[in-house]
């Protein structure tokens, strides 16, 4: 199965990466949080005027998103006001991402018990 899915900006197409990112490591993280993380990303940094602009697209306020930003350090994903690299987009317009899924089969109790 193929998926392509084109983004009108730069920040809609980081949130998405660093959403899909984080939902397989196992972070539920909501759309504002993700938009917080995408601003940095793209930006490189959380400077007042990008979190007025944060606050302004999600129709809320700029201590909503100081808050945010010190939830978003205690999980480790924003490193001071700069996106954790490892969830870090590759500097490209396009990204093709390959899902592998498989259930890891557990062992039988005789193969678990030392042989004498």
């Amino acid at each position: 199965m193929k998926i392509a899915r084109k983004y009108e900006t730069g920040v809609e197409f980081h949130q998405a990466y660093i959403d899909i990112i984080l939902r397989f490591a196992g972070y539920r993280l909501s759309d504002l949080y993700t938009s917080i993380l995408a601003y940095s990303s793209y930006h490189g940094d959380l400077t007042k005027e990008v979190k007025d602009e944060i606050a302004r697209k999600n129709n809320t306020s700029v201590q909503v998103i100081s808050n945010g930003i010190t939830r978003l350090r205690k999980l480790k994903v924003l490193e001071k006001n700069k996106v954790n690299p490892k969830i870090l987009p590759p500097n490209t317009d396009e990204i093709s991402l390959t899902l592998v899924l498989g259930i890891v089969k557990e062992k039988s109790k005789q193969e678990n018990q030392p042989s004498v």
